[in-house]
């Protein structure tokens, strides 16, 4: 920071000078103080869903998803609306016993209801059991009648069985837990012809129930299995070998593929059949197995796997499939080959033999078998139509283990086995255990992330020579991290850590070794200028100090505070420009609509923020410390590990000092070549970036966790092979749906870091459906959409799509129905002419929906059509009429108001496009509607106009978040990095350079990863803006250093950086990118990614930074003080104390104890690396050092309490050439 250089800061540097325990054991207590409440006050991070947060929030199509989320969430479940208005009374009668509704708590009890509370309120939970234990039958019977035989446990997947249940699982799920705002997915059983949307049944099967009581009791006397694991499965067993008839996704299976010499033949042999045998014998003989599989019901031995050759046994009635012969197999091959045609035209089930009419012959419907080895066992190009050659590359083997998160110790275990043989071997599983399995390795990994740091700090100790520095600067790291997620969790009060936070980890570790190798190098700089004078006389020359005066104008006061504030004015203002820009890059991801990304933004920016407060105060105090601890044991008589130790750095810098002069002879002869070979480069990565093949979107909406061979992802990649996991891939099955809602605002009003917090439904204070011309308008909305060329005309009675028309023929029925024995009046709701009056309207609505709901043969209930709620004031008379019959034809009949208002309407329709993961489908057909709607809403009365559209469009918001946010992080970050840069150069030109060559390095990084395969989903995106703030960092270095050059000569000022500069960034760069190749060792794919990341930014910006911007200040780089700016001066108070900065001559001296092995002018510290930033705020010239330098002993010091420094008498150091002649 540039208060640094002021005389206000004097305080503070006598601080860190004479009380550096003080300011050490302060943060200590004071860092470790933050961790514990930040520990204590938040639960720790659940990384159990690694998907959370990688939604939309806060853009048009987010707030839209949101809204409908919450809608659904607030109708026929737990809120206040209610589809069917025979469901709020019904609900009334139950629970409060014509009382006070729960919907509206305000409302006043009457008297003599109070006194019958406790009594109320055991005939609630009475009825609530009832209707519960009535509702588990209903659902049973159906299940049988329908013969879905597929399992569904509490909160799992649905399953979809198609017209005669080829198609199975079609896994369209809600799953509120990992992902929020996923609203328009289906949990009820898609039909043909049927509506397919969500609701809640629960009220429709207690009417059900109540209205076919006799049927259900004669169903009830068939008997129902009851078995442990299945017993809500209606398991049906094959006695003497299967437990189940049929397989099931919720067991865990396994994908065998043929390898070998033969790998090209086909699997279904009886060699192949064989060594499947044996492979599913070693899948068994695991020890845990037997605690975790399905148990036989007359033993306890474990049922047996489903599987081809188990099947072939069954049909040759083998007891073992070790038997199997060659008439076996070919048996087998001719069943299925001519059942295949029966199989294809879903003429066969999975219960055929039980309760399904499959239209097979007899043999092909025998336990299941063609239909299970054809669905589940096999990949469909097994058998073709009308082709009796079959072919089987990949078959599957089921196990009777439920899949779940306890199974992950049985799941190491088969890890550890080799599940192969000589000619089939195990490719893929699908256990259920992705999340779970990703959060063990998430923290097993990290010992990588350990390695990487220790490779780091023996790089700083390398470079510093000193073991207690570089435990200090290890501590401070983690400071930093505890610190950061203290102000996150605390101050900043984000409730949602998400797992990509963990990566800052790697990237700081970088970040925090760098300020390391810059506050100590620029240390022992001025320790060995100030203390030069005691070791002998230089040339007159070499005596001009490029150090800046000393703090007191006290002659020979040499004491340890003035060094401190030498140091500390140049590496505080240093470390503030890196950690400025890399935590601007960090921040500007904030802008992101990604929950993930923006919270990964702000811990990131936040850790470097803390990184840099701590290296300005925690490192300077224990340097202070390590000067006054280490000193007095400096002796001239060095140990022998000591003395082998300076001839390996000597060595390594002998190299360093050659490498560097080849790399300044080549940019000073050769600068030319060097610009068109990396101007050449960008073209080409900006071709590839913005054309072809460019950065694509994810096609995919599974996010991939682990690496390609895992066999977790290899099941991702090939289940699509497969008849009962084809549908998943939502083809040419599900078809977009169209949702036009009105009465609620698409409003998300949650925390946008937080994807837990979706906020409240903001219902619409001018919808209203009552007048005449919204009644017209809606009537022909809904007949314009039929005409438009993305409807599709849906077979089948959708009733609620369009309520309007129900209602007119619900309308057109006689007042007086003669086949009714009552002959009861239906006045005013009949005989009536459209449109209706407003107050006819809002009477006969909910009669008209309610007589819709109670047709349960012809209608299926789904989301759309009007919703409705209770009134807020209801009165006493209204419970009395309710009470005497609550059906709401009858309350209408006798007059009584009913205290309904529809809040919201919802209408849906299908289209003709087909669900998909590709952008630019899902993009024209969301723009198509959008427009299509919005010209319809210009039309509307102005009741309406508050009417949006939605579908199911969660993941083409995040493709299209992505595409848009990542341009807008990297503008951002970019113009931060040309604002920071043109702040401290005050030079346009050098500036311009800089960001020319930071954007050529983004579009060269960003060009290797596209190559490499990566497409732009969440963790490239921070990728992309981390870069940034990373490769900006050597640029920022080359420009700094130039703009400094003591002669404003554009050779000698390109001379002037590359003999200073070259070797700190050399070591940054190796030290990040070494301990990002380390991450590449993981076994899960995002610290790869950020591993093969920073290896490929780290040496991009470095060879870009180096060559091309230093190349394009050789050729064409300001001097003279071209386009040089300069702040404006203000006038300075004489300090009363008469202290002032005077130059001084001092002389240098160069120890072994400087050495590194990464600059070989680092030698001779004061001529070549002493100062890199005396002229950020000062335009005073620098002048230069000529010759070869030599360095002689440090002559007898006087032991001085106040600096520490000891004696050293009769040690001798010989130094090497400076590179900067």
């Amino acid at each position: 920071m540039l208060c640094f250089d002021s005389e206000k800061m004097n305080w503070y540097y006598h601080v860190l000078a004479r009380r550096p325990y003080l300011v050490v054991v302060s943060i200590a207590v004071c860092c470790v103080a933050c961790i514990i409440v930040a520990l204590i006050l938040n639960k720790l991070p659940d990384f159990s869903d690694p998907t959370l947060g990688f939604e939309t929030r806060g853009t048009k199509i987010g707030k839209r998803l949101t809204a409908w989320y919450n809608l659904l969430q607030e109708t026929d479940r737990h809120g206040v609306l209610f589809s069917n208005p025979s469901v709020i009374w019904e609900k009334r009668r139950v629970d409060e016993g014509y009382g006070v509704s729960q919907l509206h708590p305000n409302h006043r009890r009457r008297k003599n209801q109070r006194k019958h509370k406790n009594k109320n309120k055991r005939r609630k939970d009475q009825k609530r059991h009832e209707h519960s234990e009535v509702a588990e039958k209903i659902m049973l019977l159906k299940k049988r009648l329908k013969a879905t035989s597929a399992p569904k446990s509490e909160g799992d997947r649905d399953t979809w069985m198609g017209d005669s249940g080829v198609f199975r699982d079609y896994e369209i799920t809600n799953d509120s837990a990992s992902s929020p705002l996923e609203p328009t997915r289906r949990s009820e059983k898609i039909q043909y012809g049927h509506n397919t949307t969500s609701v809640d049944e629960e009220e429709h099967r207690e009417r059900v129930q109540t209205k076919k009581s006799t049927w259900r009791l004669l169903k009830q006397a068939a008997t129902l299995p009851t078995d442990s694991w299945a017993d809500a499965h209606l398991r049906q067993p094959i006695e003497g070998y299967f437990c189940d008839s049929s397989p099931r996704r919720e067991y865990s299976h396994f994908v065998v593929q043929r390898i070998g010499p033969n790998a090209t033949d086909s699997l279904f042999d009886l060699n192949g059949l064989l060594a499947m045998c044996q492979l599913q014998e070693q899948i068994r003989d695991v020890p845990s197995y037997k605690a975790y599989c399905e148990p036989e019901r007359s033993t306890s031995d474990c049922c047996r796997p489903w599987s081809l050759p188990n099947y072939a046994a069954l049909l040759a009635n083998k007891s073992s499939c070790f038997d199997l012969t060659t008439d076996d197999v070919s048996s087998l091959q001719s069943l299925l080959v001519g059942c295949y045609e029966y199989f294809h035209d879903l003429k066969l089930d999975n219960n055929c033999n039980e309760y399904s009419r499959c239209y097979a012959p007899e043999e092909c419907k025998r336990h299941n078998l063609v239909y299970n080895v054809l669905n589940f066992l096999s990949d469909f190009s097994f058998i073709r139509p009308n082709n009796s050659n079959v072919y089987l590359k990949y078959a599957m083997i089921f196990v009777p283990v439920a899949q779940s998160n306890r199974v992950l110790p049985l799941f190491h275990e088969w890890e550890d086995v080799d599940l192969r043989n000589e000619l089939v071997e195990v490719i893929a599983m699908d256990l259920g255990l992705e999340n779970e399995l990703f959060n063990e390795l998430l923290l097993t990994d990290v010992w990588l992330v350990s390695l990487g740091g220790l490779f780091v700090m023996a790089s700083v100790w390398l470079y510093t020579g000193s073991v207690f520095i570089t435990a200090m600067s290890c501590i401070a790291v983690c400071f930093s991290l505890g610190l950061a997620y203290f102000v996150y969790s605390i101050v900043l009060e984000f409730a949602f850590f998400p797992y990509m936070n963990l990566l800052a980890v790697i990237v700081i570790i970088g970040i925090g070794a760098d300020d390391v190798f810059l506050f100590l190098k620029i240390w022992h700089c001025v320790l060995a200028e100030r203390f030069s004078n005691r070791c002998g006389t230089l040339t007159n020359a070499q005596s001009q100090s490029a150090l800046p005066t000393p703090l007191d104008q006290g002659e020979h006061t040499e004491t340890l505070e003035n060094i401190m504030a030498l140091t500390m004015r140049h590496a505080a203002a240093s470390m503030f420009v890196t950690s400025l820009t890399t935590a601007g890059a960090f921040y500007a991801s904030y802008s992101s609509s990604i929950t993930a990304i923006k919270c990964f933004g702000i811990f990131a920016g936040t850790v470097v923020v803390t990184n840099y407060l701590l290296m300005i105060t925690w490192l300077p105090a224990s340097v202070s410390i390590m000067e006054r601890l280490f000193a007095s044991r400096i002796s001239c008589r060095q140990p022998l590990l000591q003395r082998l130790m300076h001839s390996c750095k000597k060595s390594i810098n002998r190299f360093c000092q050659a490498l560097e002069e080849c790399i300044t002879n080549s940019i000073m002869n050769y600068a030319y070549m060097w610009l068109l070979l990396f101007g050449a480069l960008g073209t080409s990565s900006a071709i590839i970036v913005f054309w072809y093949p460019g950065l694509q979107l994810p096609e995919k909406s599974h996010f991939q966790l682990f690496v390609s061979q895992h066999p977790f992802e290899v099941y991702s990649s090939i289940k699509q092979q497969f008849w009962f996991e084809k549908p998943l891939q939502v083809d040419e099955n599900f078809k977009m749906h169209m949702h036009f809602v009105w009465g609620v605002q698409a409003v998300d009003d949650g925390d946008y870091t937080n994807p837990k917090s979706l906020g409240n439904l903001h219902y619409d204070n001018n919808f209203s459906i009552s007048s005449k011309p919204v009644q017209h308008w809606i009537l022909d909305f809904c007949q314009s959409v039929r005409q438009q060329p993305f409807y599709q005309e849906t077979f089948g009675m959708l009733l609620p799509n369009c309520f309007i028309e129900n209602l007119i023929d619900f309308m057109k029925r006689r007042c007086i129905d003669d086949m009714d024995i009552t002959r009861k009046d239906r006045s005013p709701c009949c005989d009536a002419q459209f449109p209706y009056e407003p107050h006819i309207f809002d009477l006969c609505l909910p009669q008209s929906v309610s007589n819709l709901y109670d047709t349960t043969m012809f209608f299926q209930p789904g989301v759309a059509g009007p919703k409705f709620a209770a009134t807020t004031h209801l009165e006493e008379d209204d419970y009395f009429a309710i009470s005497g019959n609550y059906s709401l034809e009858s309350v209408a009949t006798n007059g009584t108001d009913l205290p309904l208002s529809v809040k919201a309407l919802v209408i849906e329709f299908e289209s003709n496009v087909a669900y998909s993961t590709v952008y630019a489908n899902i993009k024209e057909f969301y723009e198509t509607v959008e427009h299509w709607f919005q010209l319809q809403l210009n039309t509307a009365p102005m009741e309406l106009r508050g009417g949006w559209f939605t579908s199911d469009l969660k993941f083409y918001n995040v493709q299209d978040t992505l595409s848009h946010d990542t341009i807008v992080a990297i503008t951002l970050a970019m113009v931060a990095s040309l604002l920071v840069l043109l702040a401290f150069t005050l030079n346009l030109l050098i500036s311009i350079y800089a960001v020319l060559t930071v954007s050529l390095s983004i579009f060269n990084t960003v060009a290797v990863l596209i190559l490499l395969g990566w497409q732009l989903n969440i963790l490239e995106s921070i990728a992309v803006s981390t870069a940034i703030g990373l490769a900006v960092d050597f640029s920022l270095h080359y420009g700094i250093h130039y703009r400094m050059s003591p002669i404003k000569d554009r050779l000698a000022a390109t001379q002037f950086v590359l003999s200073r500069i070259i070797g700190p960034t050399v070591m940054a760069a190796a030290t990040t990118g070494l301990a990002g190749g380390i991450m590449m060792a993981s076994n899960i794919l995002p610290y790869i990614q950020i591993g093969v990341f920073l290896v490929v930014v780290m040496i991009i910006s470095w060879l870009y930074a180096t060559f091309f911007l230093m190349s394009l200040l050789r050729v064409a780089g300001p001097q003279h003080g071209f386009l040089q700016l300069a702040w404006p001066v203000w006038r300075k108070r004489h300090n009363a104390s008469g202290k002032f900065y005077e130059r001084k001559p001092s002389q240098v001296i160069a120890s072994e104890q400087l050495l590194t092995p990464t600059s070989s002018a680092i030698v001779e510290l004061a001529n070549s690396e002493t100062h890199e930033l005396e002229s950020l705020n000062s335009n005073s010239l620098i002048k230069t050092i000529s010759g070869t330098e030599s360095a002689h002993a440090l002559a007898s010091l006087p032991t001085d309490f106040e600096h520490s420094f000891q004696t050293l008498r009769e040690c001798k150091y010989q130094t090497y050439p400076s590179t900067s002649n």
